[in-house]
């Protein structure tokens, strides 16, 4: 009898776990939320001599490629800004044509829904 029971628990795990495995393969971001593919905000000008400003920030709440276009289409939806996610390093690099108030970059973001971090010594804290 207990042999029948751990067979069947082992059967419902495996169909959990096939069924997460392809929710997360058919879904956009982390997980299978369903969420579609995000087109990216094309930036007409990606000549870098033309982006005098330049800064690199830390985000925090980049996983995946969805969350690297949705950070770059914050920043780029913005004038005169071109933005580059390396998502290793959870970094941002933001190329501007005019100086941009950081404080306007972090709006942008986290109305992305994303957190720009401060680097420390130690590490990154969330600001």
């Amino acid at each position: 009898m207990s042999t029948i029971i751990i067979g069947l628990f082992l059967v419902a795990m495996a169909v959990c776990s096939l069924r997460l495995s392809a929710l997360r393969l058919a879904g956009g971001c982390c997980g299978g939320s369903g969420q579609p593919y995000i087109p990216k905000v094309k930036v007409q000008d990606r000549n870098r001599f033309h982006y005098p400003y330049h800064t690199s920030l830390k985000i925090s709440g980049m996983s995946s490629g969805n969350s690297a276009v949705c950070v770059e289409n914050a920043l780029n939806s913005m004038e005169g800004v071109w933005a580059k996610v390396n998502l290793l390093n959870e970094k941002v690099s933001v190329y501007m044509k005019q100086e941009v108030d950081e404080a306007a970059l972090r709006i942008a973001l986290r109305d992305a829904g994303y957190a720009v971090c401060r680097e420390t010594e130690y590490g990154a804290a969330e600001l």
